[in-house]
């Protein structure tokens, strides 16, 4: 094979890891949000004050949540970075629920409410891996263990290839803070010279891995960035997040990872929440036109974030911004299924499907 067609090789190869790696991003973000949205803010908890119950659990996923889509603008960045073009619309590569994350080698993700046992599962997908050598070989079972994969190939590519036939995207398709909306951290931007965008695209990829399994940070549970405010303090990564939900209880940054939570309380009630169907599907909604409406219109929103992020990444940075109000309408039409009895007489609602429509099918 000439050198050219090596290089080729090994920048579509990249470019491939790269696209799973904002399909694996994106995958958790319904789980997440659904659990999320499922949450009842109702109830009292018996302090000097009293305090909203599942206030905080709901505020936890958020910042999950929105750490999530930091994360897929990193990757986004980093694929524009050596030439790649993100897709977030295709409905080929979109995940369709229940489904295994990593192409079936990671852990299963469901559409489920608020529970012990589906914050259980995030905790599970947020799992750093135990031993790297395996993920470095290509057999990676975690999320942490298929990043240290990537940045390996990447690192593999710049020593054979050089930094300059590798980092060949156009500078002006990468998001920065400014086009972004702010939430989840800083944007890093693979700019400048060669080594200088190297530097950066290995920046943004163990940002990724120490904001989700806290991967290589001492064992502590924080992960090295700094929530502002009048308490300003360091941030924990995503596994020890869900962990402080089942453990009712927050961590401090310094709490070690082989330890539980030793913070102030967090207040949890499990039972305040809607009893949502487990992975809704639009067959669900067959026998019921006004569930099916609502259903519709709330993937028609779903739908036009992911073109509305398809375009961001690829053409027009500025629809980044556009894109809020939509995020509110979605979580909107969420709670508003998740509110409806499913005329089955089951007890259980209505949830929505996350499902990608053509445009033609948005109503």
């Amino acid at each position: 094979m000439s050198s050219k067609k090596k290089l080729d090789a090994a920048r579509k190869n990249l470019s491939k890891h790269l696209q799973d790696a904002l399909m694996l991003e994106l995958s958790t973000i319904p789980p997440y949000a659904t659990a999320c949205y499922s949450i009842l803010e109702q109830g009292q908890y018996d302090r000097s004050e009293p305090t909203i119950v599942n206030a905080e659990p709901i505020e936890v996923i958020r910042q999950v949540m929105v750490e999530e889509m930091l994360h897929m603008v990193l990757a986004a960045n980093v694929m524009n970075a050596i030439g790649g073009t993100p897709q977030l619309n295709n409905p080929n590569l979109l995940p369709k629920y229940p489904t295994e994350l990593l192409n079936g080698a990671g852990p299963e993700v469901r559409l489920r409410k608020f529970s012990p046992k589906q914050v259980k599962s995030f905790r599970k997908i947020e799992t750093a891996p135990k031993d790297l050598r395996g993920a470095l070989r290509g057999e990676y079972s975690t999320i942490g263990g298929f990043y240290a994969y990537v940045r390996k190939l990447l690192e593999d590519a710049c020593k054979e290839f050089g930094d300059k036939e590798i980092f060949i995207g156009d500078p002006a398709r990468q998001i920065s803070n400014d086009d972004y909306f702010g939430a989840g951290g800083e944007v890093v931007e693979i700019t400048g010279t060669p080594a200088q965008r190297r530097k950066a695209a290995f920046e943004a990829i163990q940002k990724i891995m120490e904001e989700g399994e806290g991967a290589d940070l001492g064992g502590k549970a924080g992960d090295g960035d700094t929530i502002p405010g009048p308490a300003e303090h360091e941030d924990i990564a995503h596994y020890f997040k869900f962990n402080e939900i089942l453990h009712s209880r927050y961590y401090r940054p310094d709490d070690l990872v082989t330890d539980p939570p030793t913070g102030d309380d967090l207040i949890v009630d499990w039972s305040a929440v809607s009893p949502m169907k487990d992975d809704p599907s639009e067959e669900n909604y067959e026998s019921a036109p006004e569930i099916a409406a609502i259903s519709t219109e709330f993937n028609a929103a779903w739908s036009g974030l992911l073109d509305g992020l398809h375009i961001a990444f690829n053409e027009d940075k500025s629809a980044l911004r556009d894109l809020v109000p939509t995020m509110y309408s979605i979580k909107s039409l969420a709670q508003k299924l998740m509110r409806i009895p499913l005329p089955d007489g089951s007890g259980e609602t209505a949830g929505p499907t996350w499902t990608y429509l053509a445009p033609k099918k948005r109503g």
